[in-house]
């Protein structure tokens, strides 16, 4: 069995042989912890049982509550003043609104005003002061330290009622929600909806008081513009009979006439510029010398044109006789006389048509004249005028604002007191639900208490348990201990508890044999077997530990003793020369040795002694000296180390603690291996680094770790690669009774 063990684990190998993983979160490993968590079961039932009880006697004691729920819709607004005339549909709420209107119901004042309404303070529920005092408050009061007769503060019992009560938007809606808890379930459900009725109320009212409000002021306001029309449009006759600015046709007198010349003054003008027209022609064909005779105003003229006809007429008959008769035919010759008379009478007409002409012409320019004189006289008139007029213009501006806001207000004030009846209900919230007295009470519910709690039981047993696993001091699998400090391991020691006749467990070597603590030490017997240095074999062991109290010295005089019962010569040694405990351990009296021996005060043959329980053989730590690291390290320490060697196959040096002295750091450079006993389970993980890390730093050799006081009964919990780690249990119990196993197993 010991051969298959040691060949089954670990050997001692390189100093760094497995490094810790990398990737991993520290050293700690999920598959180990859930085994942990699982290895943990009495935790678990006993954490849900506990958190079970716990909630089991809050569901017994615990008062139960009832929660309604009244329901309450914002309507748009309508009946106001402002929007009579409004054609357009009232908007609807938004969410500012909404959210507005919850702190209206939510407000001091209108609680306030529920509470009175209520009757609340009468109620111990919302009144702390009229609640039984407890236990500390009797006592207070038997002492005259309490209020006998404490008084009742509205702010207070605005808070309780504050706390029962939740008003909150409904999703996607205009719709809001008033929710009250309380122990009573007619209270529950008369409160919600009575905060909803005076909140209802409560808009009525303030729209009644505007409503009243918004009337009187627009009485107040008709009397006022009455006055202000009557004074605005007295002022405005005023000054138009002042400023002579009558109206007719729509426009002042002055206007019309300015309007007048104006048209007049363009008349004239044009027939003085016909007439200049018509007179500079003709004395253009009279310069020219042209007939003036082709002028219009010739051709027109009646005298003229039956003189023409006469002439045309004469000058026909002329030329017919001249046909007949000599130009001295006297005939002839008065004919044409006549026909120069007839000519110079032409001649004058025509020079009368162009008099009448040019006495045309004065005519119009004298009228234009006349014209432009009146139209200035007129426009320096008008300049003063038409600042009388803007005046005029303002006062009748403000007459005509005056009597349209007269008739505004006149028209509201009669639609306000035909609607103030019917507007006088009008609110913009109307109740969609009202709350009903509940039956069961909603908290707490048995049936869904009692499941969350059994979930949150089992989620808690678990948490604390993790937590437990999770913040575990030291090592309990040796695939553990090995992948977090990357150096061998040696495999696990049970621990012994002890018996009569058995006072340390290295006695348990020669009293069974075959248990499970002596094949533990013959596992780590075959690791220092095959341990190697160089060329040869390890045959100086060093065994220390991180703290005190790990069990190593029990550790190195059970392995000196399993040495030596093989037939090895084997020799322990009591290095620790501060608190030395090897006699302890082999049940020998205390002697002197390794001091005295380095202090040279004895000699080998007398601090040598035969273990009486083995063939091994024993130096123990002798007489304390000053200083025990500097003996330790002296060149007569490996004298007695070399002496040693040549006598015996084996030397096992027990030394103290690594973290307490220097000692352990010392003795590791001398030794060929060393043995890093750690308590499983109890010794923290860091501590073994720090250790590892000395024993290390002193020499290049290599250091294994062995788990000592294993707990089996624990230890089986943690899965089936635990059990491969320590097999020889099944041997045990095959060769031992019941008794012993029950032994073991602790």
């Amino acid at each position: 069995m010991t051969d298959i063990h040691t060949n089954s684990v670990v050997t001692f190998g390189d100093r760094r042989r497995n490094p810790p993983e990398t990737g991993t979160a520290g050293d700690i490993s999920p598959w180990e912890v859930l085994r942990g968590v699982w290895a943990r079961k009495e935790i678990i039932l006993c954490a849900f049982a506990g958190f079970m009880a716990v909630a089991v006697f809050w569901l017994a004691t615990a008062t139960p509550t009832y929660t309604v729920e009244t329901r309450v819709m914002l309507a748009p607004r309508a009946g106001e003043i402002s929007t009579f005339d409004n054609e357009n549909s009232p908007m609807l709420p938004d969410a500012q609104t909404v959210q507005t209107e919850i702190q209206v119901l939510t407000s001091r004042p209108l609680v306030a005003r529920l509470i009175t309404d209520l009757g609340l303070a009468s109620n111990p529920e919302f009144n702390p002061a009229l609640r039984s005092p407890g236990l500390m408050g009797r006592i207070l009061l038997a002492f005259g330290i309490g209020d006998r007769t404490p008084t009742t503060d509205i702010e207070e019992i605005t808070d309780v009622v504050l706390s029962r009560l939740e008003v909150y938007q409904k999703t996607n809606s205009r719709v809001i929600a008033i929710v009250f808890t309380s122990v009573d379930p007619r209270m529950a459900a008369i409160v919600p909806n009575r905060l909803a009725e005076l909140y209802i109320e409560q808009q009525i009212e303030q729209r009644t008081g505007v409503t009243s409000e918004a009337t009187k002021w627009l009485a107040e306001q008709i009397e006022e513009l009455r006055v202000k029309v009557q004074k605005s449009e007295a002022a405005v006759e005023a000054f138009r009979t002042q400023s002579g600015l009558f109206l007719t046709d729509g426009s002042t007198v002055p206007q019309q006439q300015l309007t007048q010349l104006n048209s007049q003054l363009s008349t004239a003008e044009a027939d003085r510029a016909a007439a200049q027209a018509k007179l500079s022609n003709a004395r253009e064909l009279l310069a020219s010398g042209n007939a003036v005779n082709s002028a219009a105003e010739v051709l027109q003229s009646p005298l003229i044109q039956n003189l023409r006809q006469q002439e045309v007429a004469l000058r026909a008959q002329i030329a017919q006789m001249s046909e007949t008769m000599l130009p001295t035919h006297p005939r002839l010759q008065e004919e044409q006389a006549n026909l120069a008379d007839l000519e110079r009478q032409i001649e004058k007409e025509v020079m009368k048509v162009i008099e009448a002409l040019e006495n045309e012409a004065r005519v119009a320019n004298a009228r234009v004249n006349s014209l432009r004189a009146s139209l200035t006289r007129l426009q320096r008139r008008m300049g003063q005028l038409n600042q009388d007029e803007v005046k005029l213009r303002a006062l009748q501006r403000d007459a005509d604002s005056n009597r349209a806001l007269l008739e505004s207000f006149l028209l509201r004030y009669q639609q306000a007191n035909a609607r103030a009846e019917a507007d006088a209900q009008a609110a913009n919230a109307r109740i969609v639900s009202r709350a009903q007295q509940p039956v069961e009470p909603t908290f707490p519910r048995m049936s869904s208490a009692l499941t969350f709690a059994t979930l949150a039981g089992v989620i808690f047993a678990f948490l604390v348990t993790f937590l437990i696993e999770v913040f575990a001091r030291g090592f309990r699998t040796g695939e553990q201990a090995e992948r977090t400090t990357g150096m061998p391991f040696l495999g696990l020691v049970p621990e012994i508890e002890p018996r009569r006749g058995a006072p340390s467990p290295s006695d348990d070597i020669l009293r069974d044999p075959s248990g499970p603590y002596t094949e533990a030490i013959r596992a780590l017997q075959g690791h220092v077997l095959l341990a190697r240095v160089g060329d040869r074999r390890a045959r100086t062991v060093l065994v220390t530990s991180a703290l005190e109290g790990e069990g190593k010295t029990e550790t190195a005089a059970s392995l000196a003793r399993v040495f030596a019962l093989g037939g090895y010569r084997t020799i322990v040694v009591d290095a620790d020369l501060r608190d030395a405990s090897m006699h302890e351990a082999l049940n020998v009296m205390r002697r002197p040795g390794l001091a005295d021996l380095l202090m040279s005060r004895a000699a080998f043959h007398h601090v040598i002694r035969k273990d009486s329980m083995s063939p091994a053989h024993v130096m123990q730590a002798g007489t304390p000296i000053a200083n025990p690291t500097a003996a330790l390290a002296s060149s007569q320490m490996l004298w007695v180390l070399n002496a040693l060697q040549q006598t015996y196959d084996y030397v096992i040096i027990d030394s103290p603690a690594a973290l307490s002295a220097a000692d352990a750091q010392v003795l590791a450079k001398a030794a060929d291996v060393t043995v890093l006993v750690v308590k499983w389970s109890s010794t923290g993980r860091r501590v073994v680094a720090r250790a590892l890390k000395l024993l290390s730093a002193a020499s290049s050799r290599r250091v294994g770790i062995l788990l000592t006081r294993v707990n089996l009964r624990r230890y089986r919990r943690y899965g089936d690669e635990a059990l491969r780690e320590y097999p020889v249990q099944s041997a045990h119990r095959s060769a031992h009774g019941p008794a012993h196993r029950k032994a073991a197993a602790r």
